[in-house]
């Protein structure tokens, strides 16, 4: 394996985080212990800050999880809000303004673009890039990979 395959990292998108609360954490122990390998040990599992206020919008083992595990959810630099700001303008329809919180779907993206990284999410494409596109519509219009949580733990090798 190369260096920089050992280098590659993931942002993770809420819908695949409020997702693992079908993976309970007293019966899949190990893919909690693999995640957290890759958040605390690796720095290889991220997300923007604003995914952690999505998650904490509500009270459930998830965003108690989430608010443990502070150190994946980072702040916005320089390079994600130019590129930010590049992907709101050809995808101005990215975000959901009916929403009455932030949406974090541009950001992760951005976040992913500046890293050279993948994207985590279980949206599916909407192929409809002129009127509301999911994160898979526009990650494959910047050629970001993304990936299913099932996707991510079958590129981990992981298995239960």
């Amino acid at each position: 394996m190369s260096q920089r395959t050992l280098l590659l990292g993931y942002c993770v998108d809420s819908s695949a985080l409020i997702d693992l609360k079908h993976y309970p954490q007293d019966i899949f122990q190990t893919l909690w212990n693999n995640l957290e390998g890759m958040i605390i040990s690796q720095g290889l599992l991220i997300a923007p800050k604003e995914v952690l206020k999505e998650l904490n919008r509500q009270d459930d083992e998830i965003s108690r999880w989430a608010k443990q595990h502070t150190q994946m959810f980072i702040d916005l630099d320089l390079c994600q809000t130019q590129e930010l700001s590049n992907i709101l303008k050809r995808f101005p329809n990215l975000p959901d303004f009916n929403k009455t919180h932030a949406d974090a779907d541009a950001i992760i993206i951005a976040l992913a673009k500046c890293k050279g990284w993948s994207v985590i999410t279980n949206e599916k494409h909407s192929r409809n890039l002129q009127g509301k596109p999911k994160i898979p519509d526009v990650c494959d219009h910047y050629n970001i990979k993304c990936l299913s949580l099932f996707d991510f733990f079958r590129v981990q090798g992981w298995r239960y």
